[in-house]
Parts: structure tokens; sequence; C-alpha cells
């Protein structure tokens, strides 16, 4: 099977795989919920530029959305465009409101509220992530054409105060992106090398990590709330009848309402789940019986006896352990 990269990142995956488990009391809540809408307006801004992406008149053309390779030091591309003749990296910001950009400092500073936050500058961002990608083509024997490297801001509502920044022609909005690939297409004229094995390749090598996020937050497994959901009206917890899940609320029954439970049990385990924990959160009186559900959903079993524990295998395609 092609390995792909995945449409969310696991990081976002887990932390609303752990808010749709955590009860809002709980005091690490408001956290969780925090670093949760940090990933979403990341996520959302690397979904934003593909719109413009997909509007420059070009042929032969293709590219890639949260590239992470490990080589040496991880690093993460949000997106890469590869051509025949040249490619381009850009780092993606989704922040809104006036930004300026301090030269002597290398920082960004938003100003919102009385409240001044700064943050790292993306050009020297974008600038590392191309040393790390051209030392790892190199290493793989791939070909080397011109990289260029570009931090665009996505959302409509930035305002960007650049003043004397040096590098202003690297920072652009995201309406500028098809103008850009398109001149720069006019400088790189188009040549027969194909940039598809180059994407297949990359793609082959992206790598994630489940970070270890329950004891991030310093979560116990027992903080938080068993039982399947159901899909129509959200009541928990559906029963087991008949081989089927049973809501007592709405009367909706599923086959495999519980597929939704344990991949979030997985994202949350490290990709370890056991028969006990499965069977603690699906609540099933029999761990044997959620180790038949976690067979049939198609997880693999990984050690044996006590240390036996049960992989989802797109995860396993794409992570490695937390060191």
């Amino acid at each position: 099977m092609e390995k792909v990269i995945p449409p969310s990142s696991l990081k976002w995956q887990q932390y609303r795989a752990l808010l749709e488990l955590l009860p809002e009391q709980h005091p690490e809540y408001p956290n969780v919920l925090s670093q949760f809408r940090r990933q979403d307006a990341g996520q959302a801004g690397e979904n934003r530029l593909e719109f413009y992406l997909q509007q420059a008149q070009l042929s032969n053309l293709t590219f890639l959305k949260r590239l992470r390779i490990e080589h040496h030091h991880p690093f993460q591309i949000d997106w890469i465009v590869l051509t025949s003749s040249f490619r381009v990296i850009f780092e993606v910001k989704n922040f809104t409101g006036p930004i300026y950009f301090d030269a002597k400092s290398n920082q960004l500073t938003r100003e919102i509220d009385g409240t001044t936050k700064a943050f790292d500058d993306p050009v020297l961002q974008v600038d590392r992530q191309y040393i790390n990608l051209r030392a790892f083509l190199i290493a793989h024997d791939k070909k080397q054409l011109p990289i260029y490297r570009y931090a665009v801001f996505v959302n409509p509502n930035v305002i960007l105060k650049l003043h004397d920044y040096p590098d202003y022609h690297r920072i652009l909005t995201g309406q500028a992106v098809p103008n850009l690939l398109e001149k720069l297409a006019a400088k790189h004229p188009t040549t027969t090398s194909d940039p598809v094995p180059l994407k297949s390749f990359l793609e082959e090598n992206h790598q994630e990590r489940l970070i270890p996020i329950l004891e991030k937050h310093q979560i116990l497994w027992e903080n938080l709330i068993q039982g399947i959901p159901c899909p129509n009206c959200s009541n928990r917890p559906m029963l087991r009848e008949r081989m089927c899940w049973q809501c007592l609320n709405c009367g909706e029954r599923s086959a495999d309402a519980h597929k939704a439970m344990l991949y979030s049990l997985a994202l949350l385990s490290g990709n370890q789940t056991t028969k006990n924990l499965a069977a603690h959160f699906l609540l099933m009186d029999s761990p044997d019986a959620a180790r038949k559900m976690l067979g049939r959903a198609g997880y693999i079993k990984i050690g044996a006896n006590k240390t036996a524990y049960y992989a989802h295998p797109e995860l396993l395609e794409i992570t490695k352990s937390v060191q």
C-alpha cells in the first residue's frame, strides 16, 4: 500500500481525541483546549494555502502539505511545491491583526488589547527547513534544483508591518502565491523531468510522532470518560446487545461505533492499546471479548501474554515510538 501523509497531523488528532474524553471540570481542560485551538488554527492556515496554490496556471506542478522528515534532526515543512525545474518551500502563518517585523531582533510582534506577544521570524524558520531538506536530498542522491523559500500569511485579516525588514520580498500574503509561482515558472523553463517520483519518495519518508499527551498534561486514564457516544445523539454509553451497539436514549443501533473509541485509545496510548484498556473504555466485562474486537478491527498484536498490546496499522506506518 502506497504511503500517504494523513490530512490531519497526529498531534491535532491526539488533542481532539483527548478533548472528547476529558471532562470539562478537569483542571487541565483549559490548557488542553488552548493547545487544540493552536493546532487547529495552524492546520486551518495550512489548508487555506492550498486554495491559492491551485490557482496557479501551471502544468507539471505538484505539492505536499505538512511533510515531516527525520534526518539527523526532525524538521517539518508546511508546504513544498515541486516542479520539473524548481522547488518552493512555504512557511505558513495564520495570524490576524497587525504584525510587526523587527529586523534587529529577528522577531515578529503583535499587540492585541494592550498585550504584546512575540513570535519567531518565519523567514529564519523556512531557511532552516531549506538547509535540512537540501542535506536530506543530497544524502539520498536526489537531483538538486533551485529551492525558493517564503513565509506566507494566509489570513485575510492580517496587516503586515515590514518597515525596514531586509527580506520583505520573501514575505507574502496568500493571494500573491499564484503570481509568484507563475513568475518562477517563467524564469525556469519546464524540462522533461517528472516531479511525481520525488513526491512519492518524500511521502515514503514522512515520519510523525505520537506525543505522550497524557503524561504531558498529567492526566490519568481514570480521569477520562468511559463509554461509546452515540453517533446520532452523542448520548453515552451505548450498550453492547446482540453484536451491535444500542443507544438507550434515541434507539440508534451501530455495528462499528466502537472503532472511533479504539482509534482514540490508540492515539492516547502511543498506539499501544491493551485488551484491558479497551474493555475498560468500551464498558465490556470481558477483556477477551475486547481482544477479539481489536483483532476484527484490524489492529496488530505486538508482544505476548501480559505484555501484549494492539497497534493500529496506519499509525504504525507513519510513527516512531516516543523516545
